[in-house]
């Protein structure tokens, strides 16, 4: 008899959500007006690909996913003997929560973070801030990932 045996690895692929997720309202607490952060349109876009319809009417959603804050930054965490920063943390980090329609709490406000290292190299300042932008946008993306894959083990 053959036995199949593996490690647990999925690709990322359709995420398996609560059906209350159906209908998603994802509210920012920025001020009226103001765009979303990073993580916010990641969110939105990731639950979209995964079968979520987003509505921009709270009325109208099963589920609205509050996100209560969201920071970057960075902070040196190593300098030359000139004081030239030569290595940086970059962090992200977001507070949020997760209610239904009715008013139950499907997730209490948590707070989820990641940080990534960055060399700086003044011969490359464009670079620099290039690549600053694009672990501040993966960043995002995995954070996005981390609260999709919690709303995922969640049972209402």
């Amino acid at each position: 008899m053959p036995w199949l045996v593996g490690c647990g690895f999925q690709l990322r692929g359709q995420a398996q959500l609560p059906p209350e997720m159906a209908v998603t309202y994802v509210q920012t607490q920025q001020g009226i007006g103001m765009p979303p952060g990073a993580l916010s349109r990641k969110l939105q876009s990731l639950l979209a690909s995964n079968s979520v319809t987003i509505t921009r009417d709270p009325s109208r959603a099963t589920a609205i996913i509050t996100i209560l804050s969201e920071d970057s930054g960075r902070r040196t965490v190593a300098a030359d003997r000139f004081d030239i920063k030569r290595e940086y943390v970059l962090a992200y980090s977001v507070t949020y929560d997760v209610r239904l329609a009715g008013g139950k709490t499907l997730l209490p406000a948590e707070g989820i973070s990641t940080s990534r290292a960055l060399l700086f190299d003044e011969n490359r300042v464009l670079g620099f801030e290039n690549a600053q932008e694009s672990l501040v946008d993966s960043m995002a993306e995995d954070l996005a990932w981390q609260i999709l894959r919690r709303l995922q083990a969640v049972k209402s």
